[in-house]
């Protein structure tokens, strides 16, 4: 279930944070359906995008999960994954893969696994956990070898100062032409603002973790926060101005390395 601190109020009329434009969506979490998906805790999952009603050409899914629950079979298969545990812990198995080992990983609270196309997976929580699972269909370029397996911690992640955007990014997936999509931390220090506006042909699946602001949106200007979700299609026009004290970080999913064929 969603935890309570973030779940609709029920004593509030139905008005909320929450838009659909042309070119992006805002979630917060009050706007936020729990599902049921194949394999998993019944209504553990909030698909915060597909390509269902979208353009979207990846998956993300929040899963909220009690302790010990568990998926009942593989998951991922015929895709690349990503997962990154929000609170609590998760424990990840992938059984072997043609000439590749099994594989264990126990993820605790900002860790997070990258899975090539081809590993499936199971989990199973470790306390009350809320994790991020982002996948996409992997695009193959004839002479690049496929992407590995990345297993890390979000604290371990450096951060890497952009004027542009007045912060700093960090990679959790390696710089390198294998890997078509891109997860960073984007960290911002009070009163930092984008110095530009961006337009680009990728698309974003943004979590923001901590902190809030105002994002600009193809001319929109929405106020967010921490557990809010924004998609943004190709060529939607984004910024960002943070507003509130203390340090605001997203987690920000980027389709790279690819020129959108």
């Amino acid at each position: 279930m969603i935890p309570a601190e973030i779940a609709p109020n029920p004593d509030v009329l139905a008005t909320n944070r929450g838009r659909v434009g042309d070119r992006y969506y805002l979630m917060s979490p009050d706007t936020m359906v729990e599902n049921s998906l194949p394999f998993l805790p019944p209504y553990s999952a909030v698909v915060l995008a597909a390509p269902q009603g979208t353009t979207a050409r990846f998956g993300q899914t929040l899963l909220t999960l009690e302790d010990g629950a568990a998926s009942t079979g593989e998951l991922g298969d015929g895709f690349e994954n990503f997962l990154f545990v929000v609170e609590g812990a998760l424990d990840v198995h992938s059984p072997a893969a043609g000439d590749d080992p099994a594989g264990a990983w126990a993820l605790r609270r900002e860790g997070f696994l990258f899975l090539p196309e081809g590993r499936t997976f199971g989990i199973r929580a470790a306390g009350a956990t809320r994790v991020l699972w982002v996948k996409k269909r992997y695009t193959a370029v004839p002479g690049l070898g496929a992407p590995e397996i990345v297993h890390g911690d979000l604290g371990d992640v450096a951060g890497t100062d952009d004027a542009w955007i007045d912060g700093s990014y960090g990679q959790c997936l390696p710089d390198d032409a294998r890997y078509d999509m891109a997860m960073n931390i984007m960290r911002f220090r009070e009163g930092a603002r984008f110095r530009m506006n961006e337009i680009h042909h990728q698309e974003h699946g943004l979590y923001l973790l901590s902190g809030g602001g105002v994002y600009h949106l193809d001319g929109d200007h929405l106020e967010v926060r921490a557990d809010d979700f924004i998609y943004m299609a190709p060529y939607c026009t984004q910024a960002f101005t943070v507003a509130g004290a203390g340090e605001t970080a997203y987690l920000l999913y980027k389709d790279v390395n690819r020129d959108g064929f």
